[in-house]
């Protein structure tokens, strides 16, 4: 059969089972004839009208199928220089009748295909990923946002060019951007974890295992995707309220470089962003926080808070977000975590009283009879351990800052102040 002879996918499709079953068995014959050095060009056809015969409920087209791929997959395994056609795939992906077997077929060939083609068709496909990703099912939306990850570190790390930058500005869909960037953000706050038990600040498990997959991602292969990630979401143009986090992240990362360009990154493009934005604050307290209360029921699920760096930059925004003073409860979970969470500093403790001079300066007083007796207490409790023999400067702010925030409070709610009548509670 001439190489021209290849049925196309609308003939395949018109076949009955018994002819389609018996079309395949011939390719299977021919692919096993087949050389290596054409084996390329061979599966360029095969491969889509193979996976395509899978929409079939044929049994026997099926398995017939099924034994193609196997083939296909033993030749091809160890010969990485094998291309496969991967704009052909994903065309066959999201085609509106695909059934589920084909595009669960077609995803695996497609991340196959994206680590045997050449710098160019990567660069150009990888955003038309991520421009589709939140039509995608939950598990094939993780695999192409890691495709996308792997290109962007691979091709990006040094610059975009207009024409990259263009497509991935051309995303458009509020969804799947949210979705691409918030995919970003998570790979910059990713490190490796210290612990056998799984602990990644910023992220929970399951956002960790969606970055790399299961596989250890090394040191350099971190650094090269953290600066192509930085450069493509600086050529997409985005607000800086949309940009900070992830450019905030970058700038507590423990790689120094990465740490340099988000500072830079911070200031170039994000030095604008609105700190009363509801919406960037609620993503900036649930760095710091992590997961609270019903959103912490599944372990893997649970977000971790921030590393001790990141949570410092978080506290210099928040000291001046009057919409930060006024989200409870997440406000006082953000002063209890500088002043008690686990491994806090000197420095944060510090922070946090800061804060908490901030807080009762700007908040509602709905907001302020809420939070005050409970942070009032937390106060007392700090000043009660408190020894005038440190002479650390940031234990000495805590302290000035503790006095102020007391005096603040006094002034707005003068009723938490006043010595109880204990004549007017007797029965």
């Amino acid at each position: 059969m001439a190489e021209s002879s290849m049925p196309s996918a609308v003939a395949t499709a018109a076949r009955s089972d018994a002819e389609l079953e018996e079309m395949l068995d011939r390719m299977l014959t021919r692919l096993a004839l087949s050389d290596d050095s054409k084996l390329q060009a061979l599966l360029s056809k095969l491969l889509p009208l193979a996976i395509s015969s899978l929409s079939s409920t044929s049994s026997a087209v099926r398995n017939k199928v099924l034994e193609i791929l196997s083939h296909v997959n033993k030749r091809v395994k160890h010969q990485p220089e094998i291309g496969l056609p991967l704009s052909d795939l994903w065309r066959i992906y999201t085609e509106a009748n695909a059934v589920s077997i084909v595009k669960n077929f077609c995803i695996l060939y497609i991340e196959m295909a994206f680590e045997r083609t050449d710098v160019k068709e990567k660069e150009m496909m990888a955003p038309i990923l991520a421009a589709n990703v939140s039509k995608l099912p939950h598990q094939h939306q993780e695999i192409v946002l890691r495709i996308a990850a792997k290109v962007i570190g691979e091709c990006h790390s040094t610059g975009v060019s207009a024409e990259v930058a263009a497509m991935y500005r051309a995303v458009n869909n509020s969804q799947d951007k949210e979705g691409f960037i918030e995919f970003c953000l998570q790979n910059i706050l990713y490190q490796p974890s210290s612990q056998g038990g799984g602990n990644y600040p910023g992220l929970s498990i399951a956002q960790a295992n969606r970055i790399t997959g299961k596989l250890q991602l090394t040191s350099n292969t971190l650094l090269m995707r953290k600066f192509g990630i930085l450069n493509v979401v600086e050529a997409m143009e985005l607000t800086p309220e949309v940009v900070y986090p992830l450019y905030l992240a970058a700038s507590a990362d423990s790689q120094e470089a990465v740490a340099v360009r988000g500072v830079e990154l911070l200031k170039k493009k994000a030095s604008g962003a609105n700190f009363d934005d509801p919406s960037l604050i609620k993503r900036l307290f649930l760095l710091f926080n992590g997961s609270t209360g019903a959103d912490s029921d599944a372990p893997d699920s649970r977000i971790t808070p921030a590393n001790l760096a990141l949570k410092a930059r978080l506290m210099s925004v928040f000291c001046r977000s009057i919409t930060a003073a006024n989200s409870f409860p997440s406000t006082l979970q953000c002063i209890f975590g500088c002043i008690y969470g686990q491994g806090t500093t000197t420095r944060l403790k510090q922070l946090g009283m800061e804060f908490t001079v901030w807080v009762f300066k700007h908040a509602k007083l709905d907001q302020l009879n809420l939070m005050g007796p409970v942070i009032l207490s937390g106060i007392l409790k700090t000043l009660d351990g408190y020894s005038s023999s440190e002479s650390d400067t940031n234990a000495k702010d805590t302290k000035t800052f503790a006095f102020q925030a007391i005096g603040l409070l006094a002034k707005r709610t003068p009723q938490l102040f006043r010595p109880v009548n204990y004549s007017n509670l007797a029965t």
